[in-house]
């Protein structure tokens, strides 16, 4: 499969909230990164501590709606724009982020993740 169809195939399974779907894509050895030095989710390292993590976040937020735009391919990489109106600790926001993917061997080996919010 390109990356191309990967790329695309993987961002609408993330837009239908397909776990299965998009999780099929992952490799059994995948890093995610998120901006939160102080955080233990800043840096998580394989499958089972990805399901984990979806796992606390599904637990602790409410998504009141999100969206998913793109994929744009460059190279071995790609990157989705979200955006999700959540509700976390009693907060409610309209959360801007960038995801950008690296994909080897066929999975999704890496995710890289950059936030905003909304107005900025």
């Amino acid at each position: 499969m390109s990356i191309e169809q990967l790329a695309k195939d993987f961002t609408q399974a993330v837009a239908e909230d397909n776990a299965d779907a998009y999780q099929a894509y992952w490799a059994d050895d995948i890093v995610s990164l998120e901006p939160m030095p102080d955080s233990p989710m800043a840096r998580v390292e394989g499958r089972d501590a990805l399901l984990q993590k979806h796992a606390w976040w599904n637990e602790n937020a409410e998504v009141h709606s999100s969206s998913a735009d793109g994929p744009y391919v460059f190279g071995d990489q790609f990157a989705v724009n979200y955006e999700m109106d959540v509700t976390m600790d009693g907060e409610r926001s309209q959360m801007k982020e960038v995801g950008v993917y690296t994909v080897r061997d066929g999975k999704i080996a890496e995710e890289r993740f950059f936030y905003g919010y909304a107005g900025q």
